[in-house]
């Protein structure tokens, strides 16, 4: 049980060399107090102090307390000192004037006189938004590079100092150490809403890529004010599949969309599928928001002395907004669309340059100090993206009935009939052809009265058509036979021969006009059952974004392709899927090929990419411009005939003309 201050009147004012002034923060266990030095009053601390006495509480103080003093980062609250003032526990912190980002909105609606309603915040502008973010995301890579787990990553472990304009993160009381775990099974730790999908099936799970999923709550929340979600995720919630979230327009914020994506990327359900450091969505977010922040600052009004000088406003290489991304985000492999961003960032102008003097250096023939000539009116970058589908088609189709004589009259429980697509198969699960089997339709047995009997159990005898007789020859025998051969040859002549007949009773039913019914096995009933036939088979498409004029093969050999998705999927085609303008037209050419018998019923969707940079410039004579891509992280440049040195090719061929000349002109005159 937490002990509370108001139950400790014993709770001293002085722990070792500091008095305490004021409350200014509380936890689960703990309380914290601005304190001052007892000798230096000007000295102001934060005072954290442990009031339960449970020996695990205090053996996890004394961890925070260890972590922190391994933490030397300007964006992180230093440990100062650490101490028992029985039977307290404390520790001593560096004093960060401001508030909680978790109290921050709120402030900020009372401090500018904003009459909001119950719940309503005032969020932070995105200038504050890119400071803060980058500051914290900062401060996460660092105590990640030191295999330290947050795992409470939440506005109210977030302090701002609104006068210094600086975040700092606090309180590493329930961090991952792997040198010093406390954590049990399935114990799910920190704030809710904020907690990775991981993390609330067991906090054992922490990664700092748990870190990264918090830490997208968290800019959703600078943003707005709010969580991203339509309800909080309960712990549990992390075995489901990821539950719907709000877009900023939802809740009001005009931002471009590529900040919902970055969000979405930090959300993602899947670890692997999140940025893989803190920074790089830092990095990503200030290219995205720094745009639109300072777009925003171009059209308000700003005295002359403020405004950027002509030329110097700074340049931020960005990759051109692809369906991809904004369909996938937050399923993607990040680490290559980081890497990529990377180049982009990397290869400006000066790095171009030395790549086309390279470039140019490589064949004798090619224009020299191409680079050093080259002005550029142009860069941008672009992710050209490769699809490859593979699609499980299954065909069932109705193959008529079967049946049996109800001669067991087995019990048949009244059972609806399942549709046809809604029978259960064998899962497929690889892409391989199968020719299938015949199966019966659950649900589609019925007792009839036999078709053939009509329920009467036996059938009309087809010989002798129910009279139970029949006219049959009759065979002559003995003498009589002889002469009747000898007067059959005798009226040969004159007619045919006579032939006596007579009546029998009928061989096949024996006389009594009617025959069991083999149908029904004179059951006069018989059970019926709907059949289907099954088998799968496989088709595989590819297909690409329009690429410059590029000769393809070259491309794919000179330039790997990183993947950069890859998903299998049951059942129907994932929505996000069909965002994506070639992968929609692969599917689409296939469902149309389907009849109303066949339907996809697996798929796999692998993208891989190349990054490319496309640059336009000109030679010094700006009436002509060129353009010239640079292809992969490789960053190679195809062969390119505009580029030929054509005066030393001229000079050259003129030579060799010279040359064969004089050579002929010499074999004449030794033949002559």
């Amino acid at each position: 049980m937490t002990t509370s201050t108001s139950s400790l009147p014993s709770l001293p004012r002085i722990f070792g060399q500091y008095e305490i002034e004021q409350p200014i923060g509380r936890g689960e266990s703990s309380r914290v107090f601005r304190a001052h030095h007892r000798q230096i009053r000007e000295h102001k601390v934060a005072l954290k102090v442990l009031l339960n006495q449970d020996a695990a509480r205090i053996k996890r103080f004394a961890q925070e307390a260890s972590i922190a003093a391994r933490l030397r980062h300007p964006h992180i609250s230093r440990l100062i000192d650490y101490g028992v003032q029985n039977p307290f526990h404390y520790a001593v912190f560096e004093y960060i004037p401001g508030s909680s980002l978790r109290d921050l909105p709120r402030l900020r609606a009372t401090t500018k006189g904003n009459a909001l309603p119950e719940g309503s915040y005032l969020p932070l502008p995105p200038d504050k938004v890119l400071r803060y973010f980058r500051q914290i995301a900062d401060a996460l890579d660092y105590a990640h590079s030191l295999d330290l787990v947050h795992r409470d990553l939440a506005p109210g472990n977030i302090l701002i100092d609104p006068h210094a304009e600086k975040a700092y993160l606090i309180d590493f009381g329930i961090a991952r150490d792997p040198d010093q775990s406390l954590t049990s099974t399935g114990m799910i730790m920190g704030t809710p809403g904020f907690i990775a999908p991981e993390c609330m099936v067991s906090a054992q799970n922490a990664t700092h890529l748990s870190d990264i999923f918090s830490l997208g709550v968290v800019l959703f929340y600078m943003l707005t004010g709010e969580e991203p979600w339509h309800e909080t995720p309960k712990p549990g919630d992390g075995l489901r599949g990821p539950p719907p979230m709000r877009t900023l327009a939802e809740v009001g914020q005009k931002l471009p969309e590529e900040v919902d994506r970055i969000i979405r990327t930090l959300l993602a359900w899947e670890p692997h599928h999140r940025y893989a450091s803190a920074g790089a969505a830092a990095t990503e977010l200030e290219m995205v928001l720094g745009r639109h922040v300072m777009a925003t600052q171009v059209v308000a009004a700003q005295p002359a002395s403020l405004a950027q000088p002509a030329g110097q406003a700074k340049s931020i290489a960005v990759i051109e907004s692809n369906e991809v991304e904004r369909a996938l985000s937050g399923s993607l492999f990040h680490e290559p669309l980081e890497r990529a961003q990377n180049r982009a960032r990397t290869l400006d102008a000066y790095q171009i340059s030395q790549l086309l003097d390279q470039w140019a250096q490589e064949r004798p023939f090619r224009l020299p100090l191409l680079g050093r000539l080259a002005r550029f009116r142009d860069i941008r970058h672009y992710n050209v993206f490769f699809f490859h589908l593979h699609l499980l088609i299954e065909q069932r189709r109705d193959a008529g009935t079967e049946e049996e004589p109800d001669s067991q009259q087995k019990e048949l429980p009244p059972q609806r009939e399942v549709e046809r697509w809604q029978i259960e198969l064998p899962a497929p699960k690889e892409f391989q052809a199968q020719a299938g089997s015949r199966i019966v339709v659950p649900g589609s047995e019925q007792v009839i009265n036999c078709p053939a009997c009509k329920g009467q159990t036996t059938i009309t005898c087809s010989m002798c058509n129910g009279t139970r007789r029949v006219t049959v020859a009759e065979e002559p025998a003995g003498e009589a036979a002889a002469a009747g051969q000898a007067s059959s040859a005798t009226a040969g002549a004159g007619g045919s021969p006579v032939v006596r007949q007579r009546v029998v009773a009928c061989p096949q039913c024996n006389g009594r006009g009617l025959l069991p019914c083999k149908r029904c096995a004179s059951f006069g009933r018989v059970v019926q059952r709907k059949l289907i036939e099954w088998s799968r088979w496989v088709v595989r498409d590819e297909a690409q974004n329009d690429l410059p004029d590029v000769d393809e093969s070259w491309l794919r050999r000179a330039c790997k392709a990183e993947l950069v998705y890859k998903k299998r999927i049951v059942g129907s085609i994932p929505p996000a899927w069909l965002q994506i303008t070639e992968v929609k037209a692969m599917i689409e050419r296939h469902q149309q090929a389907l009849d109303k018998d066949s339907r996809i019923v697996m798929a796999e969707l692998q993208i891989h990419f190349i990054p490319l940079t496309e640059i336009e410039f000109d030679l010094g004579k700006p009436q002509q411009s060129y353009r010239l891509a640079i292809y992969g992280f490789e960053n190679l440049i195809p062969a390119d005939w505009r580029f030929l040195h054509w005066e030393r090719i001229l000079f050259l061929s003129g030579i060799g003309v010279l040359s064969l000349f004089l050579l002929i002109s010499v074999a004449f005159l030794m033949v002559g």
